[in-house]
């Protein structure tokens, strides 16, 4: 078992809304620091903002769809925690990006966190591309 997927098997949401919110709340954050810092720059511009968006629609439509494979077809849980925990770390990874071009400083136990979490979720998918 992988690192990441031991990870997934360990951690919970203290209830499925939670495996939705979470993720959500973090989607808004990282759209309002992402505005903020075209903003800061002046580089503020409508079709990037609108593919952003799209993208973040598309995030919440594959959590949601994990959580309707786990309950609709009774697969574990571990499979919508383990989607939600995946755009987790994405977000934060960006929310962090975005800060520090706001020039809030993010201790470094926070990056490297998130950028050893962010190289085991690289090195599973390749791990997994090489198995098929």
């Amino acid at each position: 078992m992988s690192e990441m997927q031991e990870l997934v098997s360990k951690l919970h949401f203290t209830n499925e809304i939670w495996a939705i919110m979470v993720p959500v709340v973090l989607m808004a954050i990282d759209i309002i620091t992402g505005l903020l810092n075209a903003w800061i720059k002046g580089e503020v511009k409508s079709s990037i903002l609108r593919k952003g968006l799209a993208k973040k629609v598309g995030e919440m439509c594959v959590i949601l769809i994990g959580e309707i494979f786990t309950f609709g077809l009774s697969l574990p849980s571990a499979i919508g925690t383990g989607i939600s925990l995946y755009i987790v770390i994405m977000e934060l990874i960006s929310i962090c990006e975005n800060l520090e071009k706001l020039g809030v400083p993010i201790p470094k136990f926070i990056k490297k966190a998130l950028d050893t979490s962010e190289k085991k979720i690289v090195e599973d998918e390749e791990d997994d591309k090489k198995e098929e």
